[in-house]
């Protein structure tokens, strides 16, 4: 599947109107960094700008739509207002997502990441479960949790032994006892 790439620029408002995106941070030594998963109804704004970085969003489906804004001409106060709303409870989910980065072994990220991921993008399903709607590699899921895939894989077959995920046409599924009580479930001590 190929994604569509939009490069962030600071001075703008970006709004996503449908769908979901990416925002990904790329290094100049080439390290690219998943910062947060957007979706219908969040916005960012990016004033502080490491320089050795470029932002881009990056949107898997063709149904990601953005509205552009550049802050200083947003004239209506309700506008400006809205726009502010939708950027504050965006970077206070980014902001959970970078919580859950400075734990300190890679299953416990990745449990809470599973966790952030259902309540964000979840839905029941029978038996028990909860669907993360939203789709992403294994390799997605480590740069979220500042891992490797091969990490992540063994973590996600780990859980699926111990019978508290399993997949439903290549989307997570975690039973609900397991997102109610994962503290029962966290590390062993695998950094």
């Amino acid at each position: 599947m190929k994604s569509k790439i939009i490069n962030v620029e600071p001075e703008y408002i970006y709004y996503l109107s449908e769908g979901t995106a990416q925002l990904w941070e790329l290094h100049s030594d080439g390290t690219e960094i998943l910062i947060s998963v957007l979706k219908a109804d969040d916005a960012i704004r990016l004033k502080n700008v490491n320089f050795n970085s470029v932002y881009e969003f990056r949107a898997v489906k063709e149904d990601a739509f953005f509205l552009v804004y550049k802050w200083d001409p947003v004239n209506s106060l309700e506008e400006k207002y809205f726009l502010l709303n939708k950027v504050t409870t965006t970077l206070m989910r980014t902001e959970l997502l970078n919580l859950i980065k400075r734990k300190k072994f890679v299953r416990d990220r990745l449990i809470s990441l599973l966790q952030y991921l259902v309540y964000e993008h979840g839905e029941g399903w029978k038996n028990n479960y909860s669907v993360i709607q939203l789709l992403l590699t294994h390799e997605e899921i480590a740069s979220l949790i500042l891992s490797t895939r091969t990490t992540v894989t063994r973590i996600l077959n780990e859980l699926k032994k111990e019978n508290l995920i399993t997949y439903l046409h290549g989307h997570i599924c975690l039973r609900e006892d397991f997102i109610e009580n994962s503290d029962n479930y966290e590390s062993s001590g695998v950094v």
